[in-house]
């Protein structure tokens, strides 16, 4: 198996910097595991939860973090094989989802409120696409209740800019 080299973008070290500390840290869709995998390596959160629905990035990730990147045994992590909306456990600390379209973050967000799953007390958001169905999710006064933007940036990525919503709890 070929090594990726895990080097982060600005905005993936943007999210680790802006994660909570000494709490969990969920990166929902997690694709590669790069934030994860740095986030683990700091040795700055109570454990890191890496979610992705795709059987074959979660066995690999697995596999790389075992063989390759020697984790510490001190550092916490756990791998979930399904998508972010079917998680059946608590999140708390920090929730982390990038990497998809706005659509898909409302609808693991929602899910996960609906089902009294979601306890973060802050949430990183940075939708690639449907960025307006995010926006009118977030401006919703029912989501207002529970969650506030705190700040909103633009991240540049290469020739384009990302935007990341910091949210906190309420």
């Amino acid at each position: 198996m070929r090594l990726p080299n895990p080097k982060l973008t600005a905005r993936m070290k943007h999210f680790i910097d802006n994660a909570l500390k000494g709490q969990p840290l969920w990166d929902i869709c997690c694709d590669h595991g790069y934030v994860g995998i740095k986030a683990l390596e700091t040795s700055q959160f109570s454990e890191v939860h890496f979610v992705d629905q795709v059987p074959h990035i979660m066995e690999r990730l697995e596999t790389l973090i075992k063989q390759y990147w020697r984790i510490k045994p001190e550092h916490k992590y756990s791998l979930h094989l399904l998508s972010g909306e079917e998680l059946e456990m608590d999140v708390h600390g920090t929730m982390l989802v990038a990497g998809v379209g706005g659509l898909t973050i409302k609808t693991i967000v929602s899910a996960l409120i609906e089902n009294k799953k979601l306890h973060a007390k802050r949430l990183l958001l940075s939708p690639h696409t449907d960025e307006k169905v995010l926006i009118q999710y977030l401006d919703d006064a029912d989501f207002q209740k529970i969650y506030g933007v705190t700040e909103k940036i633009l991240m540049p990525e290469g020739k384009r800019f990302r935007p990341l919503y910091i949210l906190d709890l309420k």
